[in-house]
């Protein structure tokens, strides 16, 4: 929960905060229902919004998809704690993660045209074991983005006016349920385009506010340090950008909109352009933490903690300042919470690979938001969850990558699922001889210690994690196809022949004629070479074989025959 700076700070009166909140929420709803009048009647924008989006909106809802109200806690208190080198590492680490979806990006589209979520490729490649697993994992990284969003609303309305957090809270959650179940995608693509908008303006003047009324003296900054270069500084480039990157791969809300590019030269330009955007407002906001040590308003010494660092200086500005901070924490709110959901939707709707009607998985898109309130109303410490997420994300989501590289075909499901555990104990065993201990080793994958240590143990293991996934995957599949050749039994071979669409110029069709084995006709329509499972290839008779005739009877039985 966000913690209360004081009680003396100049607040929003209840018959303001209540003007202010309700009519940008009215204001919202009106826009989200005008954005959806054209997608709620067309199936493809409102699940996909496939190939809908121009650069320049592109670029604005990749800004929407990175920020909420929570950077104006997390990012003033690691100014607070790692200084200027703190908040230019966090602002690079939200940013340059865009890059890897232009990347990955066009792999997805030569892999499958009509690809509109990472969890259809996952069913595609590597089939359901691995798809429900993927799934699931994505749905609670969206809830508890949607957990953060909320406790930090909460926290704001509780610094900011005097109202119960909780109402305004619902009403938020209601608003945001209303339009993107009216307009699905596209209503949340372009209401957040015209949000960041909107946003950015409001930055800009409080930056100005700011900048005028604050003038720390040049002792002042010399006193309070924290413009020198610091080594947790330059670890938190790494530490952040690793896992900010690895825990995006499972927001759902960063594939519609790499998807929703009309081309992969737009999705190229809009992430260029979207860097540099979410660069700019996190580096502003993140610089509140600085300037209040250097103002004076906050100290290490009080028992005020940095996360409200950019309240302490709101609390010495004008009233109408705080009015300001409050239309714009309830827009940026907005748009995470309309993210969040539209995302939740996607990864539940894809879970039951499209079989349930579009309106029961509403509904429990609708009923989730009931726990997801409740916890964040209670949630202890948000950045603790943030982090076991991400080390989470970070030793999992590189086996499932690794399916779109053609050279890796070779790479089966329980390949890629000894890796994600692979990346788990990798953790464990850098931290047992890191640390030197056993206990205290393997109490890394907690991270009970925080962000925020003084060793190299967090950065040990956001680096160990995704090494220790690709090598136990790499590992697995050379084990199990070394003793399918020796017992005699067929090689598991994906094969993709999914058809491709003709009409795009950054698209390049499969080719499917040079087949690795001989496959059905059934089979070679559903894209595997197999129902999920290890293909056999033809034995060759040599002695071995002969000596092994047992045993390789007991494999066969074991895999699927090509055909059945």
């Amino acid at each position: 929960m966000a913690d209360s700076t004081s009680d003396s700070g100049p607040k929003v009166s209840s018959p303001a905060a209540n003007a202010l909140i309700y009519v940008t929420l009215i204001a919202f709803l009106a826009l989200g229902i005008f954005a959806g009048w054209r997608s709620h009647r067309n199936a493809g924008l409102f699940l996909k919004a496939i190939k809908s989006q121009s650069v320049l909106s592109l670029s604005l809802n990749f800004l929407a998809v990175n920020i909420g109200s929570g950077i104006f806690f997390s990012l003033p208190e690691v100014g607070t704690i790692a200084g200027v080198t703190g908040v230019f590492a966090y602002a690079f680490a939200s940013g340059a993660p865009l890059f890897l979806f232009a990347l990955v990006g066009p792999l997805f589209r030569k892999h499958n045209s009509k690809q509109w979520s990472m969890t259809a490729f996952v069913r595609e490649r590597y089939g359901r074991p691995l798809h429900k697993l993927y799934g699931v994992i994505c749905t609670l990284f969206v809830g508890m983005y949607m957990v953060s969003e909320l406790t930090t609303i909460y926290g704001v309305f509780q610094l900011l006016t005097p109202l119960h957090p909780l109402a305004p809270m619902i009403i938020i959650c209601v608003i945001t349920t209303i339009y993107t179940a009216f307009g699905g995608v596209f209503a949340s693509l372009m209401t957040d385009a015209i949000q960041c908008v909107l946003i950015f303006v409001l930055i800009i003047i409080a930056v100005i506010a700011v900048g005028v009324s604050v003038r720390p003296s040049k002792e002042d900054i010399e006193r309070a340090g924290l413009v020198k270069p610091t080594k947790m500084g330059g670890e938190l480039f790494v530490i952040l950008t690793l896992a900010i990157a690895f825990s995006d791969m499972y927001h759902q809300g960063f594939w519609q909109r790499t998807f929703a590019s009309r081309n992969d030269r737009d999705l190229r330009w809009a992430t260029f352009f979207g860097f540099w955007l979410v660069f700019a407002v996190t580096a502003l906001v993140g610089m509140a933490g600085p300037l209040a040590a250097w103002a004076g308003t906050w100290s290490p010494d009080s028992d005020v903690p940095g996360s409200s660092a950019f309240f302490t200086i709101i609390a010495s500005m004008p009233g109408w300042v705080s009015g300001l901070t409050l239309i714009l924490t309830t827009s940026l709110s907005c748009c995470a919470i309309d993210t969040c959901q539209t995302a939740m939707f996607a990864s539940l709707y894809d879970l039951v690979e499209q079989k349930v009607n579009i309106w029961v998985v509403r509904a429990v898109v609708i009923l989730l938001n009931i726990p997801v309130i409740f916890l964040a109303m209670r949630a202890p410490d948000i950045l603790q969850v943030y982090l076991l997420a991400d080390l989470l994300a970070s030793a999992t989501i590189l086996p499932v990558l690794i399916g779109l590289i053609k050279k890796f075909n070779f790479v089966h499901w329980t390949d890629a699922l000894v890796g994600c555990f692979g990346g788990i104990i990798a953790v464990g065993a850098f931290g047992q001889v890191y640390i030197g201990n056993r206990h205290d080793g393997w109490r890394l994958l907690l991270l009970d210690g925080g962000l925020y240590v003084n060793d190299e143990r967090v950065l040990g293991a956001f680096c160990f994690a995704p090494l220790g996934s690709v090598v136990f995957t790499f590992f697995f599949a050379g084990l199990r196809m070394a003793l399918t050749r020796v017992f005699g039994c067929r090689q598991y071979w994906y094969i993709n022949t999914i058809p491709i669409a003709d009409n795009s110029e950054d698209e390049e069709k499969v080719d499917v004629t040079k087949k690795p084995l001989n496959i059905s006709s059934d089979q070679a329509k559903s894209g595997y070479a197999s129902d999920n499972d290890m293909v056999v290839a033809p034995a060759r008779a040599s002695t071995i074989a002969k000596l092994y005739a047992l045993a390789r009877r007991f494999i066969a039985t074991l895999q699927p025959r090509v055909g059945d």
